[in-house]
């Protein structure tokens, strides 16, 4: 099947229209995305057209793909958005965020880190976009919506195989 991961690829857009709906947002990582692997796996075993059992091996790479896809269209929009709006989650937070990290007394490295988080709120109130921001956002979110994929795919895989059998 030369379309193997376009499951993966919808499945994943469609866990990032999800994460702009401010309440959504915050159960993307551990509950969306899974979700939305176990359903890439679902769909794939709809596109195969035959009765075998997913290996393992595809689902999970159905699921990290899923993952993957999620957290990129899931930082584009989170960047467009900002952009247009020239604030964000980021913005809202970043006085407690100042706290928080003042009180763990890490020294030089505590101030260096407040101002390139004031940087990149500068940036986003003056002009709506910071590329610091847009890097940081998104490696997080690949990192943290790849594993969750990760994870359901293994699921999906559990719950599609063990359905057939």
């Amino acid at each position: 099947m030369k379309h193997k991961y376009i499951p993966a690829l919808l499945c994943g857009f469609g866990a990032a229209v999800f994460t702009t709906i401010p309440g959504l947002r915050n159960i993307a990582c551990c509950l969306l995305v899974p979700l939305a692997a176990i359903i890439a796996v679902y769909l794939h075993k709809k596109t195969a057209q035959n009765n075998l059992k997913i290996s393992i091996g595809t689902a999970l790479m159905l699921g990290l793909f899923t993952g993957i896809f999620a957290a990129l269209f899931a930082s584009l929009f989170d960047v467009i958005i900002t952009y247009f709006t020239m604030t964000n989650d980021f913005i809202s937070s970043l006085p407690e965020s100042k706290d928080i990290i003042r009180d763990w007394n890490l020294g030089a490295l505590v101030e260096e880190s407040i101002k390139l988080m004031e940087s990149m709120s500068r940036d986003i109130k003056s002009s709506g976009f910071s590329l610091l921001y847009a890097v940081m956002i998104t490696i997080s979110n690949v990192l943290t919506y790849s594993i969750f994929g990760f994870l359901g795919g293994a699921l999906g895989v559990a719950l599609i195989n063990k359905r057939k059998a």
